[in-house]
């Protein structure tokens, strides 16, 4: 089955995968691949790099099986999980913006009927706020799994149209706080490599690549040294530059200093001396700065209880 969507002026500057994932029902990782298969195209060619919609343009796709979601706001949700309240901490609201602190557990791109994902809190804030709109509040980055902090999402489609333009042109100071496995030489540096997808199967999902991928820069300051069970691990604060899959995950391995918890990238040895303080990796997006409306925005999200109660253990180094 195929079916086109004529793109409309209220979807300009919107990319063709975030367009795809909010009008049909399938997930993020299908869009990828839908992608990657050519049975998701832009006025009949491939769609690549960074491309952003234009009114009028038509995207076509093939699919075995349609589910739009403008047929039906809550496709694919049981009765009881039309929303949903994951706790999640909201540090600031106006008419247009909704800046949360994202819990690690939390789906950001996942598909709505699984039970933790961020669509279903959404819907709970939507309905708390009593607003009657066609337009369901919408994440405009992204966050992994199990990493916190600060996600920035639109509550109307001018605010996420404004605001993937504000992401897309990388006009934005992303910082993340880290725990290190070890104690590093250089108290602050820059890592600059290409990056690539690993083969499906593989543990790990990213690669540094010699020979092809996307070029990615992370920028890092240790910030302290600490010491727990006999071993030394340090806090580095880390401000990226592009967001590619796993970044900082890969770079910090690719220092010799894997994230404490990171079951991908990280130190089976060191995760395990931490198994029993931490159930995930200790990642978190600390701060976002970006100029909005003609205002420039700077959120901070405080540590999640569970990396905050981690601290509490730790043993400052003199």
């Amino acid at each position: 089955m195929t079916f086109e969507i004529k793109v409309t002026k209220e979807y300009e500057g919107v990319s063709p995968k975030g367009y795809i994932k909010k009008m049909v029902d399938v997930p993020f990782t299908k869009v990828h691949k839908l992608i990657k298969e050519k049975r998701l195209t832009i006025n009949g060619k491939k769609i690549k790099g960074e491309v952003k919609l234009h009114t009028g343009d038509v995207l076509k796709c093939w699919l075995d099986d349609i589910k739009l979601r403008k047929d039906n706001q809550t496709i694919n949700l049981n009765e009881n999980q039309q929303e949903r309240d994951l706790g999640i901490k909201t540090i600031f609201e106006d008419e247009n913006l909704l800046i949360l602190n994202k819990e690690a557990g939390v789906v950001v791109q996942g598909a709505q009927d699984n039970d933790t994902s961020l669509s279903l809190h959404l819907q709970y804030l939507k309905n708390k706020n009593k607003d009657m709109s066609e337009f369901n509040y919408f994440h405009v980055h992204r966050l992994d799994k199990d990493t916190s902090g600060v996600l920035v999402c639109a509550k109307n489609q001018i605010a996420l149209r404004e605001l993937n333009k504000v992401f897309a042109e990388r006009k934005i100071t992303k910082k993340y706080l880290c725990l290190c496995d070890g104690q590093f030489e250089e108290a602050e540096g820059t890592i600059e490599v290409n990056m690539d997808r690993n083969e499906q199967g593989m543990k790990e999902k990213m690669f540094i690549s010699q020979t092809g991928g996307k070029k990615s820069i992370s920028h890092y300051k240790v910030i302290d040294e600490y010491e727990f069970k006999d071993e030394t691990v340090t806090m580095v604060e880390v401000q990226i530059e592009t967001g590619l899959t796993h970044q900082i995950r890969v770079h910090m391995k690719s220092l010799g200093h894997p994230i404490i918890g990171d079951k991908m990238y990280g130190n089976n040895y060191i995760n395990n001396v931490f198994e029993n303080s931490l159930k995930r990796q200790f990642l978190h997006a600390q701060s976002l700065e970006f100029e909005y409306n003609g205002e420039e925005h700077k959120f901070v999200a405080p540590l999640t209880n569970d990396l905050k109660s981690l601290c509490n253990k730790l043993k400052l180094v003199k």
